[in-house]
């Protein structure tokens, strides 16, 4: 496995930043490595509402900060990608993948379906991958022939 990938899996957790097309059929994606904090980083002592302070006394804050890396994933053509909102992700038993944040699936709902609405398949454009992107706030969906081009850089 690609190392940049192993350094995607090994962050607690990720925050989509940036999504986009440079040119038509490639795709860039940004994702931002975040970090829990210290419990009771937030400022609860301005809080009037004594229920809402005591559970900030007791939050940690999730954010991209200092210290933190930020990948650059792409792939240089696709068959087909998709963002859901993570509230309404579900999990699904017959969905199979390996990973954690960055995962390749075996099988998938995506592409059962890219099989059925396009022509794409193992002979043309050849063998597709399914990518998952575990995000907070997004899951990414990315079918491709390609693994994805990974660069990384640190938030100083």
């Amino acid at each position: 496995m690609n190392s940049l990938i192993e350094q995607i899996q090994s962050c607690q957790y990720l925050y989509m930043s940036e999504i986009g097309e440079p040119r038509d059929n490639e795709l860039r994606i940004v994702i931002l490595e975040a970090k829990s904090g210290a419990i009771g980083e937030r400022k609860a002592e301005d809080e009037k509402d004594e229920v809402l302070k005591r559970i900030l006394e007791t939050c940690a804050p999730i954010e991209h900060r200092v210290g933190c890396r930020m990948f650059e994933l792409f792939w240089p053509n696709y068959v087909g990608y998709s963002v859901r909102n993570e509230s309404y992700a579900q999990s699904d038993e017959y969905e199979k993948f390996d990973g954690r944040l960055l995962v390749e699936y075996s099988r998938s709902r995506c592409l059962d379906f890219l099989s059925k609405a396009t022509f794409a398949d193992s002979t043309y454009p050849g063998p597709l991958k399914h990518w998952g992107i575990f995000c907070l706030n997004h899951i990414i969906d990315v079918v491709s022939t390609f693994e994805p081009e990974v660069k990384m850089s640190t938030y100083a």
